[in-house]
């Protein structure tokens, strides 16, 4: 796999079908788990301490699943999906890098939301 610097929809949809980074390496959740809709930038370096950096977009609208459930007549997006979105680009990053494993967040020592 050659490694480019960006990823669209059906890129990460085949990421998700385990078709980008060879068999027992990372996979992506396919939709509605995927939190993220493309890559629009992933590097080696760069990032506030100079190991890399990855940026992705989720188109926000109305139909996505979680707002008809979270809160009736208050549609807030879960807090711990933004969590799992940084978990699974993380877990993208490093099959992206080449490392071996499935790329999969195995806990969090602590978590706190606000807002």
């Amino acid at each position: 796999m050659s490694k480019q610097n960006s990823y669209c929809k059906e890129e990460l949809l085949a990421c998700g079908r385990g078709e980008m980074f060879g068999e027992g390496n990372a996979q992506l959740p396919l939709p509605p788990m995927l939190m993220f809709d493309r890559i629009v930038s992933i590097t080696e370096e760069g990032g506030k301490y100079g190991n890399g950096q990855i940026i992705a977009e989720l188109d926000i609208t109305p139909d996505l699943w979680f707002f008809s459930c979270h809160f009736t007549g208050d549609p807030v997006m879960p807090g711990c999906l933004g969590l799992d979105a940084m978990w699974q680009l993380v877990g993208f990053y490093l099959g992206w890098m080449g490392g071996p494993g499935r790329g999969r967040a195995l806990g969090a020592g602590e978590v706190k939301f606000s807002g």
